[in-house]
C-alpha cells in the first residue's frame, strides 16, 4: 500500500508538527508533501524523511501569510493520485488535497482555518473601521470559506484533536469527526521538587489569541509572580503590559522548559484554544492548570482535580480564580496519572484504529 502524508508547512516546531512526527512512525517510508519547508527548524526525525516541496513556492515561505489566497491552488497541485492512502494533518489547506479515485483520505484536523471562521477578530480590523484594504481581505477570505467548505468533501474520514474542534468541524463542514487527542511526551515532565517555585506560568507562542495579556493583568493586580515562556510576534505588546511581577523567558531550552513546568504553582491557560499540549505537559509535571472555561480546555480540566476554571475572558474573572487557588489542593499522583492518558503510545494506537476504519470503508 502506497501511503503519503500532507502537512500545511514545516517551518516551525510546534504541536502540529509533533503530531505529524508521531504519525510518521506508523509508516516509516511514506513521503511528506508540504507547501513550505525550513530544514533548519526541523528535528532529525523530520529531516531524514522524503520531503516533497515545490522549490519555487518554497522560496517565498517568508510570505506565506500573504500568499494564503493562493494556497488552495498550490495544495491541489500536489501529485497524489498514485497513492492508496493519504493522511493529511491540517489547520489550513492540507485537507483540500486531490487524491485518486480509489484512494482513501484521512484528515487529522487541528482546526478549521481560524482566520477565516470564528477567530477572524484576531486577524482582521473590526468592521466599524473597515478600510479598502480590509474590505479586500474580507472578500478574499469569503472566497476561501467557499473553498474550505467545498473541499471538505474530499476527506473520507475526519479525526479532530479535541471535542471543541469536532464541534467546529460539524458546524462549518457538516461532518462528523472522531476525537483523538494529540500525543504528549509525558515522560519528560516527571514531578521533581516537592516544593513549588512560587510563580504562575504562561507558556507557548506569543500570539494574541492565547490571551497572555489576561495573565499579566491579573497577576500584576494581585502582586503574584508570573513567568511567560516562549516567543512570538506579540512580545513587544506583552512587554508593554508587563510590570514588576512579570518575567519573560524567551525560547527556553528543552531542559529549562521542563523545569519551568515542574516548579510552577500552576499553568495559566487563558485563551480559547483548539486543544493545549502545554497544559498536558504541565499536568505531567504535577502542575495544575487554570483555564478559561472554553475550547480545548474542557477536555482536560476537571474542576478541583486537574485544575480550575475561570468563567469569562477577563482579567477580573481570572484574578478571582487566582485568589482562590492553592496548589496544595491538588494530588500530584492524580495529575500525572491523568496526563498519562495522552501518551504517544495511546495516540498511535487510536490512530491505527482510525486508519483501519478509513480503509475498511473502502472495502
Amino acid at each position: 500500500m502506497r501511503v503519503a502524508f500532507v502537512h500545511d508547512w514545516l517551518v516551525t516546531w510546534r504541536g502540529g508538527e509533533k503530531v505529524l512526527e508521531a504519525l510518521l512512525e506508523l509508516y516509516p517510508n511514506a513521503p511528506i508533501y508540504t507547501l513550505f519547508y525550513d530544514e533548519a527548524e526541523m528535528p532529525e526525525s523530520i529531516r531524514r524523511r522524503t520531503i516533497i516541496v515545490d522549490p519555487w513556492l518554497n522560496a517565498l515561505k517568508r510570505f506565506r501569510k500573504i500568499l494564503l489566497p493562493l494556497l488552495p491552488a498550490a495544495v491541489e497541485a500536489m501529485p497524489l493520485e498514485d497513492y492508496d492512502l493519504v493522511i493529511s494533518t491540517s489547520s489550513c489547506v492540507a485537507k483540500g488535497v486531490l487524491v485518486g479515485a480509489e484512494a482513501r483520505h484521512l484528515s487529522y484536523i487541528h482546526s478549521p482555518m481560524r482566520y477565516i471562521w470564528d477567530q477572524r477578530r484576531y486577524y482582521l480590523t473590526p468592521h466599524r473601521s473597515l478600510s479598502l484594504i480590509e474590505m479586500i481581505k474580507h472578500i478574499l477570505l469569503s472566497k476561501l470559506r467557499v473553498w474550505d467548505v467545498a473541499s471538505n468533501h474530499r476527506v473520507d474520514r475526519f479525526v479532530a484533536n479535541s471535542s471543541f474542534v469536532r464541534t467546529r468541524v460539524k458546524r462549518y463542514y457538516g461532518r462528523d469527526a472522531q476525537v483523538v487527542h494529540p500525543p504528549v511526551a509525558i515522560e519528560r515532565f516527571k514531578p521533581q521538587n516537592p516544593k513549588k517555585g512560587g510563580y504562575f506560568l504562561a507558556a507557548g507562542a506569543f500570539v494574541n489569541y492565547k490571551r497572555f495579556d489576561l495573565a499579566i493583568a491579573a497577576c500584576e493586580r494581585l502582586g503574584k509572580k508570573l513567568i511567560i515562556a516562549g516567543s512570538g510576534p506579540e512580545e513587544k505588546q506583552l512587554r508593554r503590559l508587563a510590570g514588576k511581577m512579570t518575567e519573560f523567558r524567551l525560547k527556553p531550552s528543552a531542559e529549562e522548559w521542563v523545569r519551568l513546568f515542574q516548579d510552577a504553582d500552576a499553568l495559566i491557560f487563558p485563551g480559547v484554544e483548539d486543544f493545549g499540549i502545554t497544559a498536558i505537559e504541565a499536568l505531567a509535571a504535577g502542575t495544575p492548570v487554570i483555564a478559561l472555561k472554553a475550547g480545548g480546555a474542557l477536555d482536560f480540566v476537571q474542576e478541583g482535580k486537574t485544575g480550575l476554571f475561570f468563567q469569562e475572558a477577563s482579567a477580573d474573572s481570572l484574578a478571582k480564580t487566582l485568589q482562590n487557588f492553592s496548589d496544595q489542593a491538588f494530588n500530584r499522583d492524580y495529575l500525572t496519572t491523568f496526563a498519562a492518558t495522552f501518551s504517544r503510545d495511546s495516540f498511535q494506537r487510536k490512530m491505527r484504529q482510525e486508519i483501519d476504519a478509513t480503509l475498511k470503508d473502502r472495502a
